[in-house]
């Protein structure tokens, strides 16, 4: 089996929980048997859950997907599923078996947190967070990271078939969003499940064979992806995003200001964002075009926003349009709206 992710581990082994494997689909064989893997999650894939990261395919310094995009970061040994906020977290998402297994190691107690550079050593030793590793036999293994504390319900030494739920997607270990970290293993190795069938070190930009049999998610790569967006009654922060629960300030015909905002993933580089706010009237109230990215970005935040005049909001429809360009191709267009 043909080495994937790098020597370096980010989530590494540790304290008794193996970065290992599992997975495999329709007309996939590879040596030592094939599988065929249900989608991990409790959730609609570029619905109410994204992939924020896919396994690094560059054996270099750098950093490529399966696509031979920027969907990765250097060293990256499985798959990141996230949620759009902390909203649909604390909701409860559940995480599944992807296939059957006997239940191999388990861990949980570790707090769910917030990665930053003040808390960074406390997870030291359980970068994985809460997690659990199934075999699932002929060589192949799956690891479940970053789960809820106090939410696993599996135990080590007892079988467990695919779509059983494990616990729910948290915070736990070194992780800045709520996500499943996903690696999927064969014999020891890394298994990329969106491109098990590429050789070391390749990508290619064709769609391919995919280990996931799950045919009510739509499997197909995707980057430039809207996370969250809408109106505020004023700035809105990066973090006021992740915590969720935007909707309570959305404004109202007295509010002081009118803020639209937006929160992307996998921009790349040369990309030009615009956003503009477009009154009842047809005419633009503020519109804003930002400077091409000088490098690809995993996730972006932008918001703009103007303060009520003084006769105030007339009423109507207002709506924000946003777009990305680069070069001479549009490459997505969002527009949102709101009434007052």
């Amino acid at each position: 089996m043909r080495r994937i992710a790098k020597t370096v581990l980010r989530l590494g082994v540790l304290a008794g929980l193996t970065t290992l494997a599992g997975g495999h689909q329709i007309g996939v064989a590879l040596a030592g048997g094939s599988i065929g893997l249900a989608f991990p999650l409790e959730c609609t894939l570029g619905v109410n859950c994204f992939v924020q990261n896919y396994v690094d395919h560059d054996p270099g310094a750098g950093y490529r997907d399966f696509h031979c995009g920027a969907m990765t970061y250097d060293g990256h040994d499985g798959t990141d599923f996230r949620l759009p906020s902390m909203e649909e977290e604390r909701a409860g998402i559940a995480v599944l078996a992807v296939a059957d297994g006997v239940i191999k190691r388990v861990r949980d107690g570790v707090p769910d947190a917030m990665l930053t550079s003040a808390n960074k050593g406390s997870v030291a030793g359980a970068e994985c967070g809460n997690g659990v590793v199934i075999d699932h036999g002929d060589g192949w293994q799956t690891q479940y990271c970053h789960m809820q504390q106090g939410s696993i319900n599996a135990v080590p030494g007892r079988a467990i078939k695919q779509g059983a739920p494990l616990g729910l997607i948290g915070l736990s270990g070194a992780t800045e969003f709520p996500h499943l970290h996903l690696t999927v293993r064969h014999n020891g190795e890394v298994v990329d499940p969106f491109a098990p069938m590429l050789a070391s070190g390749a990508c290619s930009e064709e769609q391919t064979t995919t280990l996931f049999v799950d045919r009510r998610q739509n499997y197909t790569y995707r980057n430039r992806i809207v996370l969250n967006y809408g109106f505020s009654d004023g700035p809105v922060t990066p973090d006021a995003i992740e915590a969720g629960g935007l909707k309570a300030r959305e404004p109202d015909q007295h509010s002081a200001a009118l803020v639209a905002y937006i929160r992307m993933m996998g921009l790349e580089k040369g990309d030009v964002q615009t956003f503009a706010i477009i009154g009842p009237d047809g005419e633009p109230i503020v519109k804003r075009r930002f400077e091409p990215l000088d490098r690809p970005k995993a996730q972006n935040s932008i918001y703009i926003g103007w303060k009520r005049p003084k006769e105030g909001w007339k009423e109507g429809i207002y709506s924000a349009i946003y777009s990305i360009s680069n070069g001479d191709v549009t490459k997505l267009d969002k527009w949102f709206y709101l009434k007052f």
